[in-house]
C-alpha cells in the first residue's frame, strides 16, 4: 500500500471500471421502455437515453441535430456507441439520408430504422409480422397478441427467449432488402436489440 509523507498510509480510493455505452434516441415511452427490459440486464454495454432528443413531429435533420448536441453534452467515449431509433413514419428517403449519411462517417454511429414504427419489431415476439406494412395494420396484429398493449412495456413483458425469436423474426425478413433503409413491413431494431443481449442469451 502506497504511504504518503510522514508514515501514514495512503487512503486508496476505487475506481469503478467504465463501461462502454449506447446513447439512445428513441421517438417515445415505449422504446426506451422496451430497452430497459430485464432481458437486457446482463448487456455487454449499458444503454442512456439523452434528455429531450426527439422534438415532436419535427424532420429527421432536426431529430439528428439534438442528438449530436447530447451526445457532445455527454462523455462520449472512443468505445461508445450512439443509436438513432427512428420510425419511417412519412418521410421520404430524402429527408432520411441525412440519417444515413451521418451513420456512414462514424463506425460508432448506428441507425436503427422501422418501417412502419418500432411496434413491429413487438409483432416479431409472436409471429413475423407479414403483412404489417401501415401503422394500422401493425397495431391490429399486436392488439391480436397483446389485448392491453398501451404504448408501455414491462420490464419483464419478454423473456430473453422471446426477444432471441423477434430478432430471428426480424433478420429473416430484412434479408429480402438490400437497400439502406428496411422497406415496409420490415425493422432493423434487432440491430441494437441484438448488441444487448447477453452472450450466450436465450439458451
Amino acid at each position: 500500500m502506497a504511504r504518503k509523507k510522514g508514515g501514514l498510509a495512503a487512503r486508496r480510493t476505487s475506481v469503478r471500471e467504465y463501461r462502454d455505452v449506447c446513447w439512445v434516441s428513441a421517438e417515445g415511452t415505449t422504446e426506451r421502455d422496451y430497452l430497459g427490459m430485464a432481458a437486457f440486464k446482463g448487456a455487454p454495454v449499458s444503454v442512456r437515453f439523452p434528455k429531450n432528443t426527439h422534438p415532436n413531429r419535427h424532420n429527421p435533420a432536426a431529430v439528428l441535430k439534438r442528438f449530436e448536441k447530447a451526445l457532445r453534452e455527454n462523455d462520449f467515449r472512443a468505445g461508445d456507441e450512439a443509436w438513432l431509433v427512428v420510425d419511417v413514419d412519412e418521410w421520404s428517403e430524402a429527408e432520411l439520408a441525412e440519417l444515413l449519411a451521418w451513420e456512414a462517417s462514424d463506425a460508432r454511429h448506428h441507425l436503427a430504422v422501422s418501417n412502419p414504427k418500432f411496434e413491429l419489431f413487438l409483432v416479431m415476439h409472436f409471429e413475423k409480422g407479414n403483412g404489417c406494412t401501415t401503422p394500422e395494420k401493425v397495431d391490429a396484429v399486436l392488439k391480436k397478441h397483446w389485448p392491453r398493449y398501451a404504448k408501455r412495456v414491462s420490464p419483464t413483458q419478454f423473456p430473453t427467449k422471446q426477444v432471441t425469436e423477434a430478432v430471428a423474426n426480424a433478420k429473416a425478413k430484412r434479408a429480402g432488402c438490400k437497400a439502406a433503409l428496411p422497406a415496409p413491413g420490415m425493422t432493423d431494431a434487432h440491430l441494437l436489440v441484438e448488441r444487448l443481449l447477453a452472450p450466450g442469451g436465450g439458451e
